[in-house]
This record gives C-alpha cells, structure tokens and sequence, in this order.
C-alpha cells in the first residue's frame, strides 16, 4: 500500500462528506430561521480534514526522527527484528492514537469559536471554560477577538501550502537517507541475507556470493532460482524502477532490483512472477 492512500482515502470522503453536506445544508442558507444550523454545519465539515491534516503533519514530524532511529538500529543489528517490528508497531498505535485525540480536540476547539463569532458572542466565554486553556485565555482572547473568522481562514488557507513544503521536506530527506549507491559503490562481495523462496535453506546462505568489480564485471556463486551466468558484466541504471541492475551474460541479460532501505541497500532477484513475493537478497558484506 504506498503511504499516500490512507490521506488519499481521507480526502475522498472528506469531499463526498462535504459534497453531500452543501446538497441538504445549502439550500437552509435561504431560509433565516435555519441559516445560523447551516452555517454552523457547513463550516464544521469544512475544517475537519485540514485540521486533521495539520495534526498528521505535526506528529509525522514529531515521529519522524524516532522511526528513522528504530529502523536504523535494527537493519544495523543493534536490536533484533523482533524488538524492532514491536517498537515500530507501538509506535505507529501511539502515531495514530495521539493524531486522533489532537485532531477531535482541534476540530472541536475552532468550530466552537466559529460559533460563537457566527452567534455575535464573545469568545472568552468559551475560552474561560476551556480548562486546558484557561491560563492562556488573555492570549488567545487578543488573538481572536479580531477578525476571528478571517485569521481561522487564512491558517486554513496556509494548511494546504505548509502541506507542500512537508512534502518537499520528506522527499529531501528520503534522498539523504536512503542509500542510491553508484555502480562504483556497489564494488564489494555479498552474501545472501534474506530468501523467501521455498527450497533455500537459511542455513545454506554463506554458501552463496555475489561480488562486483572496479571493471564493471560481476562473479556469482550458482545459486538455486537465479538463472544468469557465473561471471558477466553489472550496469546499473535508476531510469528504471525495480529494475536498476543489469547483469550482462553471453546468452541474455537479467535485471534485478536494489532495494534501498536508511544506510544500505540490498540487490534483489525477484524469482518468477513478482506477484508472488519470492525473491532472494543479497546485502554487502561488512
């Protein structure tokens, strides 16, 4: 699943939600007795998902650094797999558990003062009852007294730019810290660390090595599932997705795929069709 389908799914029924709103509220704007319940729903459901997307981007920020920590300590061996599929599991329950509870908070929190601005009433009433914010509400009083509704605006507005420049954060970050070897840096000797093919023992890993030359020439160990010759020549090339690896033999070519993960990579031989998820990894020796 790529990690943009869930806000993907969200903004979907945020729209269908927001759709099917300005079909039965819209026409209440109409009507003065109802006009005050229309707008009050209307602009509920306005600011539900950039509020949620705030607090998503807050927390993913937050969650950030502590997730690359955890995965780099358990690809490096500093803990097991076990404690590291714990520790990211706990972790993304907290991530989803504090993004809910700050959303609901934050989503109540301004439709409550859109309220009062839309019912004429002064907002340090609401502010006063507010336990949470009761030490701060001569702040926020002074914040929002003023054109409340225009500022609340305004942040939204900035919502959807801050998205952005979250996006383009993490996409810097990705290329910093997964690693996109060149095909200098891939000259090494490798060990199989990984196989999720049925007949390759665990136990037979060592048995089997791949290493890559200075000259662009690669030496394999005949292993079970890989068809490619022993010894041939390795070109790599990221124009082509999951195939950035090409070995070069006397009777054809086979690609393969680096894996990248934060501080190293793996050469991956997807075996038979790539919907079956059989595949045999190979990781650089240290």
């Amino acid at each position: 699943m790529a990690p943009t389908f869930l806000p993907f799914l969200a903004f979907m029924l945020y729209i269908a939600i927001t759709g099917v709103c300005l079909v039965v509220f819209a026409p209440m704007l109409l009507i003065q007795s109802k006009k005050l319940l229309a707008k009050k729903v209307l602009i509920t459901v306005l600011i539900s998902f950039p509020c949620l997307m705030t607090v998503g981007i807050l927390f993913g920020i937050i969650f950030l650094l502590p997730a690359l920590l955890v995965s780099w300590l358990s690809n490096n061996n500093y803990i097991s797999q076990t404690l590291g599929t714990i520790l990211a599991v706990a972790g993304l329950l907290l991530f989803a558990v504090l993004v809910a509870i700050c959303f609901l908070y934050l989503w109540c929190f301004l439709s409550r003062i859109i309220y009062k601005q839309l019912e004429k009433k002064p907002i340090s009433e609401f502010l006063e009852k507010n336990k949470f914010l009761k030490s701060y509400s001569k702040l926020k009083v002074n914040f929002f007294q003023k054109n409340a509704i225009l500022k609340i605006v305004l942040i939204l507005i900035g919502i959807p730019i801050s998205a952005i420049i979250c996006i383009c954060i993490y996409e810097g970050i990705t290329g910093l810290t997964f690693a996109k070897p060149t095909q200098l840096e891939l000259v090494g000797k490798y060990h199989i660390s990984q196989a999720t093919v049925r007949n390759l023992s665990a136990s037979t890993f060592n048995k089997y090595k791949l290493e890559f030359n200075r000259d662009s020439t690669f030496e394999l160990t005949p292993t079970p599932n890989i068809d490619i010759c022993d010894k041939g020549k390795y070109e790599v090339d990221y124009q082509f997705d999951y195939n950035e690896i090409s070995f070069r033999c006397n009777n054809g070519i086979m690609p393969a795929h680096i894996d990248r993960h934060y501080g190293y990579y793996r050469i991956e031989f997807i075996i038979g069709d790539p919907d079956s998820g059989e595949s045999i990894y190979f990781e650089k020796d240290k």
